[in-house]
């Protein structure tokens, strides 16, 4: 599993933004294969409307990552909480207005692996945000608690550590899934399903409901979404990629091909999409 971790490493639509109100912070070593970072508010803000009117949009990308997400109010003294699944697309976030002091605290699991701490498979739970206590009731009763009395970022993630390193010992991934995701991944995106099923030497039926079981989507869904977050990733880190290297690279067809397959899933150009993650990469 740690080679999944070293070839892939996925990113939201703004990767290099740290402030009071968004900050990632990596696991332990020990979690490093089944947990992408926990992230949240460094200490509890207490906002007010005219700070919300100043606030530009924010914008949730298909990171093909799933969050459990702790919003602790301490105002109201209560905490509600969101299992977030796979997405398919982009959406456009705020506009909430809120004069409470709060906190945040997420954990993002990759695709692969928010199933090893869940009750229950994810077939068909995609697109859709549940009440975490449905599919982590454990995690949740055990980790709500403590919420409140770690008012640091660090204070929560160490929390929630604690109850995840408990849990490795009985965590058996399925090594057929594993191996069809990373030989997915080792084609950045580009593998059609026969070469999955070769490789993991596993039916087609068996490959689907692996990923459904597991992800909620389908094998050639999670392709089509892992080939445009590696696009993404490389993007964003060598914003002076050229989109005919990049066609040749992810297997699109044509520039036109790559160009609104992406716009499709971020909701922007590629240009419009390193500017909104503050870089400015010269015209090609």
């Amino acid at each position: 599993m740690q080679s999944l971790v070293n070839r892939y490493h996925p990113i939201t639509g703004d990767p290099f933004r740290m402030d009071e109100t968004y900050r990632e912070l990596p696991p332990c070593k020990a979690l490093e294969p089944y947990i992408r970072c926990f992230w949240g508010t460094q200490q509890p803000v207490t906002s007010s409307p005219a700070a919300q009117t100043l606030t530009a949009p924010g914008l949730v990308i298909p990171d093909t990552c799933m969050d459990i997400i702790f919003e602790v109010n301490y105002t109201q003294n209560r905490i509600s909480s969101a299992f977030c699944t796979l997405d398919e697309q982009s959406y456009r976030t705020g506009g909430e207005c809120c004069v409470d002091t709060t906190a945040t605290f997420a954990i993002r699991f990759y695709a692969w692996t928010a199933s090893l701490f869940a009750d229950w498979d994810f077939t068909g739970r995609k697109n859709a945000v549940f009440d975490p206590a449905e599919m982590f009731r454990p995690l949740v009763k055990a980790l709500e608690p403590c919420l409140f009395d770690e008012p640091s970022l660090a204070g929560k993630a160490k929390a929630a550590e604690v109850f995840l390193l408990e849990r490795l010992h009985s965590l058996r991934p399925n090594p057929d899934l594993l191996n069809a995701v990373h030989h997915l991944l080792s084609t950045n995106g580009r593998a059609r399903i026969s070469d999955l099923t070769g490789y993991a030497s596993v039916s087609p039926r068996r490959m689907e409901r692996l990923f459904q079981s597991h992800m909620g989507i389908s094998p050639k869904s999670f392709a089509s979404l892992a080939r445009y977050q590696l696009l993404w990733q490389e993007m964003a880190f060598h914003p002076q990629l050229s989109t005919l290297d990049a066609v040749e690279k992810y297997g699109y067809s044509d520039q036109a091909h790559l160009l609104h397959d992406f716009k499709r899933r971020h909701l922007m150009t590629p240009r419009e999409a390193l500017q909104y993650a503050g870089l400015f990469p010269q015209k090609p």
